[in-house]
């Protein structure tokens, strides 16, 4: 019975996390570990709300004192595509996305990428950081090579090219 309040409570967070429609989460394993005050999904993790969704392999979810989601963890070949607004379209995919509520900032490590798919901007590099309460993004690169921000530019008439790089 417990479990299954945890599923409650998570499915509850994400939906805080991600807006007010229903979240469907499917994995090969769920484990709530109440005292750590965590649950984690594992195993083929999808979480689908509306148009966004992400994967990975593990989901670990923590919790404040009042049961409210404070973190999130996606880990091992994560992919994702957030869809916020008409004006809000993100696709990416990284080795870890880390994802603060309070803040509405996320991190993500290794392999990352960020393609803004309304702007037609994408974002390369070791660890990608986004705080969407202070409108920042932040890039750095280690020894496996440069960031890189590829973005559109207008031609000699004026209009937008919509060509970017890819993954």
């Amino acid at each position: 019975m417990r479990g299954m309040r945890a599923v409650g409570i998570f499915l509850s967070l994400m939906a805080i996390v991600w807006g007010a429609e229903n979240l469907e989460v499917t994995a090969d394993k769920f484990t709530h570990l109440e005292k750590e005050q965590k649950a984690i999904f594992q195993g083929h993790a999808h979480a689908t709300q509306g148009a966004s969704w992400i994967k990975a392999k593990k989901f670990v979810v923590y919790f404040d004192k009042e049961n409210n989601a404070k973190e999130y963890q996606a880990m091992g070949n994560v992919n994702f595509e957030i869809v916020k607004k008409p004006d809000r379209d993100v696709k990416g995919q990284c080795d870890k996305l880390l994802y603060k509520v309070a803040e509405d900032s996320y991190r993500l490590i290794g392999h990352a990428v960020v393609d803004d798919r309304v702007n037609h901007r994408l974002m390369k590099g070791d660890e990608i950081f986004l705080d969407n309460k202070r409108g920042l993004a932040r890039a750095t690169s280690g020894k496996k090579g440069p960031v890189k921000f590829v973005f559109p530019m207008k031609d000699a008439q004026g209009a937008k090219k919509k060509k970017r790089g890819k993954y």
